[in-house]
């Protein structure tokens, strides 16, 4: 009885044992199905993001030699941004229309040695601002620079891309996300993040606060003390001008009343003349008739 007891616990225990195993094989069965099939997607999904790259560039490629227009988006014209634009309009992705909303999109791509071909290279300069170009690989990308030239082929290690360089940006070619909204809304929590970083510094160092804000007086009183001192300055030259000119209107008026004065001079001068002349004439003609008539008498 008790070698059968024994021979039925290790029947039993063989068939938990194997039935274990079975659920075992049959779960790593499973896994390995599930595997096969994220792998065979993600070869698809890596395939077809190669093909969509590949026609991203053949597009860009083609538009080497267009001239730079602001706001241009069409083969006629380039900007930076509307050269990405319309490049990746050809592989069915709607981007937003500026270089600052491109440099966000996407998912970032941390170390250049990852970056790919098609993903969306981003710079910013102090004083001009964002652009974007289209990595081509190698190191190099495509992009329409700036005014009085056209869409060309630059080096990353180039001084001046290589100081300004923020990143690269990679988006899904299926175009089945909301870009233009997600730009939007990732600029906007970068804004609220930022404005949040700057409240909890000046929280942290009031004092440097309150001496911004003792520069920005003494700053305001030195302009207010510029102004008035140019508007005595300008009164000062206001005056003196108005003393110029009252003393040339007195000279004027004087200059005036001393030539009328010389012209009635002169006009009774000329009176006396005439009088005296008058007054010769006739004494001359009065002695002229008492000889005649003396003569008259003599005879």
């Amino acid at each position: 009885m008790g070698k059968y007891l024994k021979i039925c616990a290790l029947i039993m225990g063989c068939g938990l044992a194997f039935g274990c195993a079975t659920k075992q094989n049959s779960t790593n069965d499973d896994q390995l199905r599930v595997e096969r099939f994220r792998r065979s997607y993600e070869a698809a999904l890596d395939e077809d993001q190669a093909q969509a790259s590949r026609q991203l560039l053949r597009k860009a490629r083609s538009a080497i030699g267009t001239p730079y227009v602001r706001g241009g988006s069409s083969p006629g014209g380039f900007d930076c941004s509307g050269f990405v634009c319309w490049a990746y309009k050809s592989v069915g992705v709607d981007l937003p229309r500026t270089a600052r909303e491109q440099s966000v999109v996407g998912e970032r791509i941390k170390n250049q040695e990852d970056m790919r071909a098609g993903d969306i290279v981003a710079f910013r300069h102090p004083r001009r601002g964002y652009h974007t170009g289209i990595y081509v690989g190698d190191g190099k990308f495509i992009h329409s620079p700036r005014r009085r030239t056209t869409v060309r082929i630059n080096s990353l290690s180039d001084p001046y891309f290589s100081s300004t360089f923020l990143g690269a940006r990679r988006v899904n070619f299926e175009g089945n996300e909301n870009l233009v909204a997600q730009a939007e809304s990732r600029l906007s929590d970068y804004a609220e993040e930022k404005a949040v970083r700057e409240l909890s510094a000046s929280k942290k160092s009031p004092a440097k606060s309150r001496r911004a804000v003792k520069t920005r007086r003494v700053s305001r009183d030195k302009v207010v003390q510029v102004a008035s001192s140019d508007t005595r300055r300008h009164t000062k030259v206001s005056g003196e001008r108005k003393t110029a000119l009252v003393k040339a209107a007195r000279a004027e008026k004087s200059k005036a009343t001393q030539s009328a004065k010389n012209g009635k001079s002169t006009v009774s001068n000329v009176a006396e003349k005439k009088s005296s002349g008058k007054a010769l004439s006739s004494s001359h003609q009065k002695n002229k008739k008492t000889s005649g008539a003396k003569n008259r008498k003599k005879s």
